[in-house]
């Protein structure tokens, strides 16, 4: 009897299915039957009753479920203490948001290879949407994103908050009265993709309204659309705190624009086979370099 076996036992119990169960952990079908299988022939009993479609655990199965759990929690409990950081080792691919790429993702990088010196970083720049489901099909290990996301299959850890605010120009003679989504659809609005996670965002705040949103410039680099918004092609949505040093110098003009937007979360999100103190410890420096606002 390992880990892993009891670990699998859970996530069917969880998901309700072999199949739901092997892609929450990332492997396969017959993975996680041969795990089941040597569970049982250690044990000496049946586990679960296979004649219906959904996963039944029989009363033998009932009774290990308490026992499973209460050793898995405490097998993970140990790693954090007794895991050294710097001996953790092999390749970890890891997706960031381009705003993090931009920003403090050196920093974050510098940080891993200090504490986790035989780790190898793979990384893939890309947008909320994409990342996500890069990591739902098993390509990436944990990324850092905009906005939270709630899966089974996935750990999901705030790192804080950025403000995301309207922006123009110096050139562009926008009014510095306070401006609703009426207002602001009358010049050219420039935006990340769809798959980033503020298209969504900035769609609702002109319907809300019942403005109409109309794309003029999407792309899916948001130092582009920074780049254009400060050469007076249009207004976007851009996060303060990032574009802080442009803000000062007077490149970039933060609109007095109602109703205010919600502060945008940024989160790490894992694979939940991933090791926990891998996890915790990613996050850990991720808050540290992140610097973002807290809640």
């Amino acid at each position: 009897m390992n880990l892993r076996q009891l670990e699998t036992l859970l996530a069917i119990v969880e998901h309700g299915s072999f199949a739901k169960a092997a892609n929450a952990l990332h492997t396969t079908q017959s993975t996680v039957s041969a795990r089941v299988r040597d569970l049982e022939r250690y044990l000496g009993t049946p586990l679960f009753d296979r004649g219906g479609r959904r996963a039944q655990l029989t009363s033998r199965g009932e009774d290990m479920l308490p026992f499973a759990r209460q050793f898995v929690d405490y097998a993970r409990s140990l790693e954090p203490k007794f895991r050294d950081p710097a001996a953790i080792t092999g390749l970890l691919r890891m997706g960031v948001v381009g705003v993090v790429a931009n920003t403090w993702l050196p920093r974050l990088v510098t940080a891993i290879r200090e504490r986790h010196p035989r780790v190898t970083l793979r990384l893939d720049m890309s947008l909320t949407r994409t990342l996500v489901e890069r990591l739902r099909t098993g390509r990436l290990d944990l990324a850092i994103i905009a906005g939270p996301v709630a899966e089974p299959g996935f750990h999901s850890m705030s790192l804080g908050y950025d403000d995301f605010v309207w922006m123009a120009g110096p050139t562009l003679a926008i009014p510095r009265r306070p401006l609703g989504p009426k207002e602001l659809q009358s010049w050219p609005i420039l935006s990340l993709s769809e798959d980033s996670y503020h298209y969504s965002v900035i769609e609702r705040w002109f319907r809300d309204a019942g403005a109409l949103y109309f794309t003029t410039v999407s792309c899916n680099n948001m130092n582009v659309i920074a780049a254009l918004t400060e050469a007076g092609v249009g207004v976007s949505l851009l996060p303060r705190y990032c574009y802080r040093g442009k803000i000062s110098g007077g490149r970039l003009r933060v609109l007095a624009t109602r109703p205010r937007l919600p502060a945008v979360e940024f989160s790490l999100i894992a694979r939940r086979d991933l090791a926990q103190p891998v996890v915790a410890s990613f996050v850990d420096l991720a808050k540290r370099a992140s610097r973002l606002a807290r809640r």
